[in-house]
């Protein structure tokens, strides 16, 4: 991911999001409810149209059990 480049960010946190959130079996509206967010805010955090806050992050993080960093990784090295 380029410096700077926040829908690049964005895009990154959204597949992560939604492959960890669909690895747990979990609709949008269960993550919503355990992370305690509307289902509106999953949804646009996973078609990369949110601007995510820190908290919101670490609710979804604690939600899904994982690290705020395992869901902003965008698996490259180097």
């Amino acid at each position: 991911m380029a410096r700077g480049d926040l829908q690049a960010a964005r895009n990154v946190l959204a597949r992560n999001v939604r492959r960890r959130r669909l690895a747990k079996g979990l609709t949008q509206e269960g993550l919503a409810d355990a992370a305690k967010l509307r289902q509106a805010h999953i949804s646009e955090i996973e078609s990369s149209k949110s601007n995510v806050t820190l908290d919101a992050l670490q609710r979804i993080a604690l939600a899904l059990d994982t690290r705020v960093a395992e869901l902003l990784d965008d698996g490259k090295r180097g």
